[in-house]
């Protein structure tokens, strides 16, 4: 299915810049503007490395889970109006298992709404889901997360309040953790922080 015909549905990765900070997904998706910094391509580059690494792994999840592996799976949710690109899918007999790449160890707060979009997207395709996982390129681990049902309500309540505002075009205010914007790629524009 080609990705432009879903140019009104949002990326699921936004959903990961808005609990990051809401500013990020201001300047990107009402501003328009793009800016990709030193850290920004070094986490594709090191998920890129990582993908041609784990091609050459016969087994998923180290053998946890065995089954077919495939990789950058689009999803898209009609209901939820989301597109994204799951980096791993491990088919089995029974169902799938996802797996999301990061190249942190370190969860700022929204790798269990990330996994949970990807989990409801790729139900609403037909697939059984029987895990979802996280794994880590540092340190090369795998984690396991558990999508709850109150979680489809808290992703429901951010995709509000991220449409709100674009269709408002108002700046949110800055996060309480200024240590983010020491490395952000839009700190030179929230003049009120610095």
């Amino acid at each position: 299915m080609n990705e432009f015909a879903h140019d009104d549905y949002l990326r699921i990765n936004e959903i990961k810049n808005y609990l990051y900070c809401p500013r990020i997904s201001y300047y990107a998706l009402c501003l328009r503007i793009d800016r990709e910094t030193d850290l920004s391509r070094g986490g594709i580059a090191a998920e890129a490395k990582t993908k041609r690494l784990m091609k050459r792994r016969k087994q998923a999840l180290h053998a946890v889970h065995e089954g077919i592996r495939h990789f950058d799976v689009q999803v898209i949710s009609d209901r939820l109006r989301l597109i994204g690109r799951i980096d791993e899918i491990i088919e089995t007999d029974t169902g799938v298992f996802l797996v999301d790449y990061k190249d942190t160890v370190h969860d700022y707060g929204y790798w269990q709404m990330q996994l949970t979009a990807y989990q409801l997207a790729a139900i609403e395709q037909g697939m059984t889901v029987l895990g979802s996982y996280i794994y880590t390129i540092p340190d090369q681990h795998y984690q396991s997360v558990s999508v709850v049902p109150g979680d489809e309500r808290k992703l429901i309540a951010l995709i509000t309040a991220l449409s709100e505002m674009i269709t408002a075009e108002r700046c949110p205010p800055p996060v309480s953790h200024l240590g983010k914007c020491r490395s952000c790629q839009y700190a030179n524009l929230c003049g009120d922080i610095f």
